[in-house]
């Protein structure tokens, strides 16, 4: 009997411990994501640019295919698809924005997410080269 006790112990004992690496991990997790957020959109609202995070692997991959000549029309296609990309992501933090509960106040949030629609539109009507660089 107290074999199954000591067993039943140490099997509680291992699950509260995962249970509580599980919680630590999945906090970190939540951190991160919301730091990133928080972090594109003030990057975004202060110089009106792609955030570095969203842009760097996309101009590697632009500057790739520049090296090779003859490859003007697959640059274009990449500078389409990174506009995509990057319109796709301002809508995913506009919708985030939208939703957290992380947010001051209704003010603030009314503010944050004109500026995000603002510019926003503002790259829709630009091409790649000129997000990039305004």
């Amino acid at each position: 009997m107290l074999k199954i006790f000591l067993i039943f112990l140490a099997f509680i004992v291992f699950f509260v411990l995962t249970l509580r690496l599980a919680v630590i991990l999945m906090g970190k997790i939540t951190g991160k994501y919301v730091n990133e957020k928080h972090r594109s959109a003030e990057a975004i609202i202060n110089t009106g640019k792609v955030p570095e995070e969203w842009s760097n692997k996309l101009r590697e991959r632009i500057s790739s295919a520049g090296k090779i000549e003859g490859q003007s029309k697959k640059i274009l296609k990449i500078k389409e698809r990174a506009k995509k990309i990057v319109l796709k992501k301002i809508d995913h933090l506009i919708d985030y924005f939208k939703k957290t509960p992380l947010v001051e106040d209704k003010e603030t949030r009314e503010i944050l997410l004109d500026k995000l629609q603002e510019v926003r539109k503002l790259w829709k009507e630009k091409d790649w080269e000129e997000i990039i660089t305004s």
